[in-house]
Order: structure tokens, then sequence, then C-alpha cells
């Protein structure tokens, strides 16, 4: 076969362009992956742009966003990720530290980190402990950095030693982990804060009189409740509260209840009889029974930053409380539709003011500065409950929050 000078031209034109063509595909960016660090959400890629259980956060492409009358957005992205930035060490930060009883999460990290919601960035689970998300008083935590040059914490399984009322030392582990925040500012909200809808609040079983024609009971009073057959022997009197409303929107939000005290089933019929215990109010006709649930895992949660979400505080827990400082318990009008879970930390802005302007006429918006630090510790489906970590200044009713 004869091979012709066009036929020689053509092979060699389609060489050069297969070879520009090869080499400019070997030269197309890989494509992002996910964040190294064990717990974190990617900030990049599509691995950033769905979440744990394949849906896109709100405020992305393909999640829906909300708008507060009045109140500016739910969140400009609420639900996206928030970009963290580097790990911002304390200069002063130990080597090495051994956990003690009373310490917290949180005073924890703030002993590294000038952050403390960046824990999760440098605390690694170490496989060799016997549970790697738990921290308990007698542990030592080592700082150091990982092959990569990042920071970390890594925990060594302790023993405390118990001095005992004899001559010589017994050592005994100690159970309990540490919490995230101090247990006793918390704990009668974990367990006994309810916040229903008025549907739900009239679907549970209700008081219906005592035994002795008062209009107020007390501990060791009998009283009669219509409304379910029960099956356990102990169960939570509430007395459903004023209707939560967001501010703005006038949205409702939930019911709150005020817990009363307990109720001890003593005859299950109709109606049931009940004798009260424990009560810290007095009960009235009317009030509700709600079932003790075995007691959840309270505290098992760490500080971590917030979704990109932007909300409000609405009211306080605490009601005997005028002012809200370090360690008070507020709510919030951001939940679980928002991403919000336990854990979750946000910075509290004061409010925007409008001030004269004196040399120029008309008003100037003078922005609201950072008051303080709060962290989630429950979250229901359209509003949380936080705990002020910093109160840096004055923290009221309606401050801002949002991813810190």
């Amino acid at each position: 076969m004869t091979t012709t000078r066009s036929s020689r031209h053509f092979r060699t034109v389609l060489s050069l362009a297969t070879a520009v063509l090869l080499a400019a595909c070997a030269q197309v960016p890989p494509r992002p992956e996910a964040s190294p660090i064990p717990g974190e959400p990617a900030l990049a890629g599509e691995s950033a742009r769905t979440d744990a259980g394949g849906r896109a956060p709100q405020g992305i492409p393909g999640g829906p966003q909300e708008t507060l009358s009045g109140q500016g957005p739910r969140g400009p992205r609420a639900g996206a990720l928030a970009p963290e930035g580097p790990v911002a060490l304390r200069p002063d930060h130990p080597q090495s530290y051994t956990v003690a009883p009373g310490d917290t999460l949180w005073s924890i990290s703030k002993r590294f980190l000038q952050n403390p919601w960046q824990w999760r960035r440098i605390w690694r689970q170490n496989p060799q402990v016997g549970n790697p998300h738990r921290i308990y008083p007698g542990d030592v935590l080592r700082f150091g950095y990982d092959a990569s040059g990042n920071p970390q914490l890594e925990a060594a399984r302790g023993e405390v030693p118990l001095i005992k009322l004899s001559p010589e030392v017994r050592v005994e582990s100690l159970t309990q982990p540490i919490p995230p925040v101090p247990r006793d500012a918390i704990e009668s909200f974990l367990t006994r804060g309810e916040i229903l809808s008025q549907a739900e609040w009239r679907s549970k079983p209700y008081i219906v009189a005592d035994d002795d024609e008062q209009t107020a009971y007390a501990d060791r009073d009998r009283v009669y409740v219509r409304g379910t057959d029960f099956d356990q022997a102990r169960y939570y009197v509430f007395r459903p509260g004023e209707e939560l409303r967001e501010p703005g929107s006038n949205r409702l939000l939930g019911v709150p209840g005020i817990y009363v005290g307990q109720a001890i089933l003593e005859r299950d019929e109709n109606p049931a009889t009940f004798v009260l215990a424990n009560t810290v109010a007095p009960v009235r006709a009317g009030d509700r029974l709600l079932p003790i649930e075995s007691e959840p895992e309270l505290y098992n949660f760490d500080p971590h930053p917030a979704p990109d979400v932007e909300g409000m505080i609405i009211g306080r827990l605490d009601a005997d409380v005028t002012q809200i400082t370090q360690y008070s318990s507020v709510i919030i009008n951001l939940g679980t539709n928002e991403g919000i879970e336990p854990g979750h930390v946000l910075a509290v802005f004061g409010q925007d003011r409008q001030v004269d302007d004196k040399v120029s006429g008309g008003t100037v918006r003078i922005p609201g500065e950072r008051s303080g630090l709060l962290m989630v510790y429950k979250a229901h489906d359209l509003v949380s409950y936080g705990l002020v970590m910093q109160a840096e200044r004055s923290i009221r009713l309606r401050d801002r929050v949002t991813s810190p």
C-alpha cells in the first residue's frame, strides 16, 4: 500500500491534537475531598452540600430559606455550614492537663483554645480508651501535632486515688464522664422542660379533682385523672403556660409546660387515682400528666459551632431571674428545623440602635456589638434551650444570635 504525502500530514496533525488533549485532561484539578477531621463536616465540594441524611442544608441551593416578618432572615443560609478558619490556640496553653472533678468540656476547651467551640478540631477520639467520646476525671490530656502539622489532643485513661479513712490508699476508676456544661445549671430544664403544641397538650391526661373538694393540691393529696390507660407507676405533672410567639412575625412556636410535681399511680381505673409527690408549686384541676422517660444521655454532646443561622433570644427559662448573665438558661427561636442540635455554640449580639446625628442631621444605625456566647443543650422543632457560657456585656431579650 502506498502512503501519500497528504495522508502522512493528516496523521501527524492527528497525533499532535491527541497529545494536546491528553495533556489538558491531565491538568484537570482534582475534586475536593471531605474534611479529614473525624466528625467534622466538609466545607468544600459536593460533600459540603448535603447533611448526614443526604439532604441539602437550608440556605444552600436545594434547601429552603425562611424569613421573619420585620426581623430579617432566620438565617441568611439557614442550616449551611459556617466557615471556621484555622484553629485558634491559646499562646499559654499547657502541654498536658489532668482532668479534675468539677471540670467541664467548656472549661477544658478554654485552657487550650481561644474559641472553645473548636473543640472537635483538636480532639482525637483515642481508640485506646474505653469510650473515645468521653473524658473522665483522672484522664491525662496531652497536646501535640499530627503528621500534617494540625494541633490535637490525645487522652490517656487515668485513675484517681480515693483516700479512705484508713492507713492505706485505694485506687478506683471514676465512671462519671465530665459534662459539657455545669450540671446544676441545666439539669432541671433538661429533665423537666417541655414545649409542645396546643394539640399535644390537649391530648395529654389531665387532673379532674382531688378527694376533698380543694382548689389547690400538694404532696400526699389524692387526685383523679382522666385521658388514657396508665402503664407506669410515676408521672410528671405540668401546667401548660402561655403561648410562645416569635417577635415580629407573631408565629406560634409552642406552649411551654411549667413543672409542678409528680404523681404516683394508685389505681388504674376511670378516672385513675394518683397520689401527688415532690410538688414545687400548687397543683390544680386541668394540669397534665406526662410519662417519666428513662433517663436519656443528657450530656452526650460537646462544643461545636452552629451552622450559618440567625435568630434571637425570645425568653428566659428561669422566671425568677430578671437579668441574663453567665449560666442563665434562655430560649432561642431556632430549633432542629434549622439544623440546631445540642452542643451548638452561638454568638450573642446586642440589638442595632438608631441614633440622631447632631452634626449632619438624620439618624445613623449603630450595629449591636457581641455580648457573649451560648451553647444549646436541648433542641425542639422550632425553639431551643441555650446556656449563656460567656457574658461580656449586658444580654437582653431579642438580642441576636448567630454562628460564632
